[in-house]
């Protein structure tokens, strides 16, 4: 069984969606959060703003997308097993600075 989780959150710290050390570092927490590594990385800085990064992990992969504009930061997560802790979501929460998130929870069947 393989789980990803879908989060949006919004109502981030305009400076922290725009700043690629940032979410580099709260993805390192993510993917420490859920026993892996990252062993490979990219990421694209938009023009005037915006980020895209991804990270490839042990268990499959990790990928941030802002809109610095719309204070909004979509993050997916996906883990080749279902063991996702789901508290430390108010962890990266904190580290957005955001007010509010939904998240959808897909499982695979793999």
């Amino acid at each position: 069984m393989a789980k990803e989780l879908l989060i949006d959150f919004y109502d981030c710290n305009v400076l922290i969606l725009n700043d690629i050390n940032k979410l580099k570092l709260i993805t390192k927490k993510i993917v420490e959060g859920i026993n892996s590594k990252i062993v490979e990385e990219t990421w694209h800085c938009f023009s005037p703003v915006g980020v895209t990064y991804v990270a490839v992990i042990a268990k499959s992969h990790v990928a941030i997308h802002t809109w610095p504009e719309k204070k909004v930061a979509a993050i997916d997560i996906f883990s080749c097993d279902d063991v996702i802790p789901d508290n430390f979501i108010l962890n990266i929460q904190n580290e957005l600075e955001a007010k509010n998130f939904k998240i959808q929870t897909v499982l695979r069947n793999i």
